[in-house]
């Protein structure tokens, strides 16, 4: 899977994706062509790099040159066809030559900022070689066409042409030139043709840096730490970016996530409205960054290494579909199991499973998943508001509605002000009964609420 790839499974991978602040079309380029990374030592080297680069970052005396470094990445193209067209021994034209002498330039001067920031381990390649071809003039100047430098018969006729008496004489020296220009670009492409892996490699490693400065810059923002790569889940205060700035918006803060829990099933309890969704979004946005190489917004976190996540969350897919929610629930589910089947490492998260059908059916796919899971030591968490599961697992419970003594009215906005969404860990499988509690706050009609108690 590509990162760009992945916005439809974890939408806020996108919201990721707007915040951050690149120089070039290369890095967003980069980034969204970037794998899913399962390798632990890849994984570990990109972080070694992005810690790095947020430390030079930081660093006040390095600020002149990445302020010199990021104009100069913002100056680049990406001139991948062109590149194509060199390596295939095309003729290139005067726009194409251009754009390799820029190109040339550019990361030359690019290489002398890495190494006044003693960056060891991005190495460009040396294009003096190609600046000397395209460069005749020695001017320095990313600007190009067929210099009269280049031939002695080409600049006389130049000459001619300023000179000529009337316009057909013109023309005809014009022709002539033309004729020696064609020639000197089949020369000149002849002689950059065994420079195009290096002006790749040159662009490549702009690319990858333009992205490392892009994360660093987010994880600066988001006081993000570097996740450690490990045999659990540990995650400590972790802020979902997205929800957080939406709640900003109306002067209201996140409450951070905190799980903790190893290659198990986890069946996670609470009330609706507990913010069981926003556990099991936060804790896949998570994983992804991790495996996209990114620092992570949370106090600290340990993660393992998975070959898929798997989500069901929300009706978003079903809607997209055509398919009713629990249909898509349950090919969703049949997908988790055998891909976990085919030895594939999995985090599964499923949120309110078979919440649409009716509750003794419910009860019995989730008590049927969760020993499916158990069975094949697939790694997931299930969240559901039923109560009456007999399955064995680790279970957590959302800490629900704490409302003071002296609180006897709430309004619709103010519900999450009195919501602890922090989990703990319970031995039973009982669920908050909060609905009741929350309409009476609300002053949701007596006599409805009467008749729903005689009906118990």
């Amino acid at each position: 899977m590509l990162f760009k790839n992945a916005f439809e499974q974890q939408p806020t991978l996108r919201f990721v994706y707007e915040k951050m602040q690149f120089y070039s079309a290369l890095g967003r380029h980069h980034l969204l062509n970037m794998p899913f990374n399962a390798d632990a030592d890849t994984l570990s080297t990109e972080f070694d790099h992005l810690s790095s680069i947020i430390e030079l970052w930081k660093n006040e005396s390095y600020r002149t040159v990445f302020s010199h470094l990021c104009q100069q990445i913002h100056q680049l193209n990406n001139i991948a066809p062109t590149l194509l067209s060199l390596e295939n021994g095309a003729v290139l034209d005067d726009i194409q030559l251009f754009e390799i002498k820029k190109t040339a330039i550019l990361t030359k001067s690019i290489a002398l900022d890495i190494n006044k920031l003693e960056i060891s381990w991005l190495n460009y390649a040396p294009l003096d070689a190609v600046i000397a071809i395209l460069d005749p003039e020695h001017t320095q100047i990313p600007h190009f066409y067929v210099y009269s430098a280049y031939d002695e018969d080409l600049a006389c006729l130049r000459e001619k042409m300023k000179s000529a008496g009337d316009s057909q004489e013109a023309e005809t020296y014009r022709f002539q030139a033309q004729q020696i220009e064609d020639r000197l670009r089949a020369e000149l492409s002849e002689k950059l043709q065994p420079y195009h892996r290096a002006l790749s490699q040159n662009l490549e490693n702009t690319a990858y840096l333009d992205l490392l400065i892009a994360k660093a810059k987010l994880a600066i923002e988001w006081n993000s730490c570097r996740p450690q790569i490990g045999e659990i889940h540990d995650i400590v205060n972790m802020t979902n970016p997205e929800i957080a700035a939406a709640l900003a918006t109306k002067g209201r803060e996140f409450q951070p996530v905190s799980i903790r829990f190893g290659q198990e099933t986890v069946l996670i309890t609470g009330a609706n409205m507990a913010g069981k969704s926003v556990l099991l979004q936060s804790v896949a946005l998570a994983q992804y960054l991790f495996q996209f190489g990114f620092f992570l917004p949370a106090e600290s976190a340990t993660l393992p290494i998975v070959d898929e996540i798997i989500t069901s969350i929300g009706d978003r897919q079903s809607a997209v579909s055509g398919l009713s929610s629990f249909a898509v629930e349950v090919l969703t589910i049949d997908r988790i199991i055998k891909t976990a089947r085919e030895g594939k490492r999995v985090l599964a998260l499923v949120d309110e499973l078979a919440r649409t059908t009716n509750p003794d059916e419910g009860k019995r796919m989730v008590n049927g998943f969760i020993r499916i899971c158990r069975k094949l030591s697939l790694t997931a968490i299930v969240t559901t508001h039923y109560s009456g599961l007999d399955a064995d697992c680790k279970r957590l419970r959302v800490k629900g509605l704490q409302i003071p003594e002296n609180v006897s009215s709430l309004s619709i906005g103010h519900i999450s002000d009195y919501m602890d969404y922090s989990l703990i860990e319970t031995h039973n499988d009982d669920v908050p009964k909060e609905a009741f509690t929350i309409a009476r706050l609300l002053h949701v009609d007596d006599e409805f609420l009467n008749e729903c108690d005689s009906a118990l």
